[in-house]
């Protein structure tokens, strides 16, 4: 398998339940707290982003539709991807190494509520942990020439010499995200911008730092300082990211078992830290005496260990009633959790359902088609703008060819909705097995209740009924070994 996947710091974050970027998109409509005008309520942002850009732009902005957002309940399997990887995920934050689900029932902030995490955000101590930005494919430059049609752009300033300097009028203080774009590389490459960057605009002398996988520190401002440097810069937070770093950097062993041992410890390193991030979430979003701390906290949350968000929610209509974003999102609650138990249905003993869909040709085909030329098949849902999908495709590719001669098949199916990000998307990935689509009303989507990516079943094609649930990594080859023999006389 790959290098177990990272970047670290969990200032993360991929779109399902909670925000994020993708294809997934609907609008938000949130009661922000305005100011006067005055000096005072200037923001000025002074950055140091040297050791990733030397040219571009720095653009802060909002999306003109809010992606789907939330935040996603802590049960991890970390991928085992590059730990340099290039990420694109989708969401508002640092990055993650883990397969996190991204979820499409709206909610607040980046983040997903099916499986573990893809990224999210943070702030001082690292308000976004995003790897490095990946120069743009001829594809991905055709898109970027227009990636700023689909933002409110709230203020940008040119980068010289790695450096910006910003001013700007701050009349309510909110979430935003930023980008960096047309950087180009020293090889003069123009270079992606990192998806998820989030921090809060409000008044006052900010100062941006970003090291070299563009995991970047705000420092200063009262509602920064709040939601996210109270907990990132804990003792215990930066031990444990500290740690979870040095293994990533630990030889990757040889034998298979030994890969296997590490890979566990360093998801069991990585749930510490994703622990740690919910407990700081928790304690402002129930605790904090000023109700726009807690809900600036709950918009860039994509991570929740335990039904503390649901609860915090509550709290704060009680604090503030009249919010909207308050009131929508608690609806939006409910919502989540009639689909969540609907989706439980669909458990490991249950048939598997057919449907009906398309492939990248066009061409028609049933799940019951696969079913017939092979022994277990695993059903793949997942989407372009998702990067823990993304991720997680080179795992399933070692598995691909493991045991696709043993009677192994994938159907993948995109919940995109954009028929050009699927095909640039299976183009880039090069996917070997049978690619399906599209659409999060699709039939297949609807039949299975998905409500975030990646989500995986894996079924008997003979008897039609699901031997397992979400499973990444290592854990889909030992199921596989178990239901179709060994693959490898090392393990």
């Amino acid at each position: 398998m790959k290098n177990f996947a990272a970047n670290s710091a969990i200032a993360l974050s991929c779109a399902v339940l909670v925000a994020g970027h993708g294809s997934i998109v609907e609008a938000e409509t949130v009661e922000t707290t305005e100011v006067g005008k005055s000096e005072s309520n200037v923001l000025k942002l002074e950055g140091d982003v040297a050791s990733v850009y030397s040219n571009g732009r720095f653009v802060i902005w909002t999306p003109k539709e809010e992606s789907l957002g939330g935040r996603i309940s802590i049960s991890m399997t970390p991928s085992t991807a590059e730990a340099e990887s290039k990420e694109e995920s989708s969401s508002s934050g640092a990055t993650s190494a883990t397969t996190s689900s991204v979820s499409m029932s709206s909610a607040s902030g980046p983040g997903s509520r099916m499986a573990s995490p893809a990224k999210s955000t943070g702030s001082s101590a690292a308000v976004s942990m995003s790897s490095s930005p990946a120069t743009l494919s001829a594809t991905a430059m055709s898109m970027g020439s227009s990636i700023t049609d689909n933002l409110n752009v709230i203020a940008e300033a040119p980068i010289e010499n790695g450096k910006f300097s910003l001013t700007h009028e701050v009349s309510e203080v909110r979430r935003v995200y930023f980008y960096v774009l047309d950087a180009v590389s020293e090889s003069g490459m123009k270079m992606a911008p990192v998806k998820g960057q989030q921090f809060i605009l409000e008044p006052g002398d900010l100062t941006l730092s970003m090291d070299q996988r563009a995991r970047f520190v705000i420092e200063g401002g009262k509602y920064n300082d709040a939601v996210f440097n109270s907990w990132m810069q804990s003792d215990e937070y930066v031990a444990a990211n500290k740690r979870y770093n040095e293994m990533l950097k630990e030889p990757e062993a040889e034998a298979e078992q030994e890969k296997r041992v590490q890979a566990d410890m360093r998801r069991d390193q990585f749930s510490k830290i994703l622990d740690l991030e919910s407990e700081g979430r928790k304690a402002i979003a129930t605790t904090h005496p000023d109700p726009l701390a807690r809900r600036l906290t709950l918009q860039t949350t994509w991570l929740v260990s335990g039904n503390w968000y649901s609860e915090a929610l509550e709290e704060l209509k009680e604090m503030s009633p009249d919010d909207p974003w308050v009131v929508m999102n608690v609806q939006r609650e409910q919502e989540r959790a009639e689909l969540a138990a609907k989706r439980d249905k669909i458990a490991v003993g249950t048939p598997i359902v057919n449907f009906a869909a398309v492939d990248l040709d066009g061409d028609s085909m049933t799940l019951s088609d696969v079913q017939e030329d092979s022994k277990i098949v695993l059903l793949e849902f997942w989407a372009s703008w998702c990067g823990p999908c993304r991720q997680e495709i080179p795992n399933l590719k070692e598995a691909y060819d493991k045991f696709s001669d043993k009677g192994f098949e994938i159907v993948s199916f995109t919940i995109d909705d954009d028929q050009e990000a699927w095909v640039q998307a299976s183009q880039q990935e090069e996917l070997p097995w049978v690619n399906l689509g599209m659409g999060r009303e699709s039939d297949a989507a609807t039949k299975y209740t998905v409500t975030g990516v990646p989500y995986n079943l894996l079924f008997d094609a003979e008897t039609g009924k699901i031997v397992a649930k979400n499973l990444h990594g290592y854990d889909l080859d030992e199921k596989l070994e178990e239901l179709l023999g060994q693959s490898s006389p090392e393990i």
